[in-house]
């Protein structure tokens, strides 16, 4: 299991966070299975190769899959970060992570459709074949419309899933007494949970977008924030923890 090799060879621990979590925990098998799942059915769900076509497409398609096992393994990573750190096992904190797991799966197919048509337009493929209808499908459901349904489901798919991790965050740092966590490792939850907070808003932005304006690419647009507030966000938390350590 690659989290049981990790914690052995405490390769990626923190070094100004002492980690809480011991042995692995029923928790955290159970969501690696989850995990793992979830990158096998992307897998499978991009390799339908059966003439030299195929597998030509599925090259071409490539930097659409990486992006979702890129996101998968970034969600894994926080993860398992959060229980090495924290190590929590209460009723509350396996609700959350439940419900964690559940959008992680519900949003990783969701994105991969997502990612192919931006791909699609980057290297400029015709993208009316993802929208089309199957000949029994009911009511007539517009390429434009199912794009905002589209736009819809990720945005609230983000809200809920980063959400949740804030509120994750949010739960290690009310019981920070108990944890006994000194200051540094209160400022790194808290610049854990700003984190997760800025994507959370961010993905409000969005939807409100969409909302008001019916126009899916505008709403996209606003995920180009991330970058352009995580950045700062991130130097100005970090400048504040190399205080923390010098004093």
């Amino acid at each position: 299991m690659i989290r049981e090799h990790l914690f052995n060879k405490k390769l990626g621990a923190d070094s100004l966070f002492r980690w809480r979590g011991g042995e692995v925990s029923r928790i955290e098998g159970f969501s690696d299975g989850v995990f793992a799942i979830t990158i096998t059915l992307l897998m499978v769900s991009s390799s339908t190769s059966d003439t030299l076509f195929d597998i030509w497409l599925t090259v071409r398609d490539l930097p659409a899959f990486l992006i979702c096992f890129a996101f998968v393994i970034y969600t894994w990573f926080e993860h398992y970060r959060f229980f090495r750190r924290y190590g929590l096992e209460d009723i509350v904190t396996i609700m959350l992570n439940s419900l964690f797991l559940l959008l992680v799966i519900l949003l990783a197919f969701p994105l991969k459709f997502l990612t192919t048509f931006l791909w699609y337009l980057i290297i400029d493929v015709d993208t009316t074949s993802l929208f089309i209808l199957p000949p029994d499908a009911h009511g007539l459901i517009a390429e434009l419309t199912q794009r905002k349904y589209m736009m819809y489901f990720y945005g609230f798919s983000l809200i809920g899933l980063f959400g949740v991790m804030a509120l994750m965050h949010f739960r290690a740092w009310l019981v920070r007494r108990e944890l006994e966590l000194d200051k540094i490792e209160i400022r790194l939850t808290i610049i854990a949970l700003t984190h997760q907070l800025i994507t959370f808003f961010i993905a409000i932005l969005s939807v409100i977008i969409l909302a008001i304006t019916d126009n899916p690419g505008l709403s996209g647009i606003a995920y180009f924030l991330m970058p352009l507030v995580h950045c700062p966000v991130g130097i100005y938390h970090g400048y504040q923890v190399k205080r923390l350590v010098t004093l």
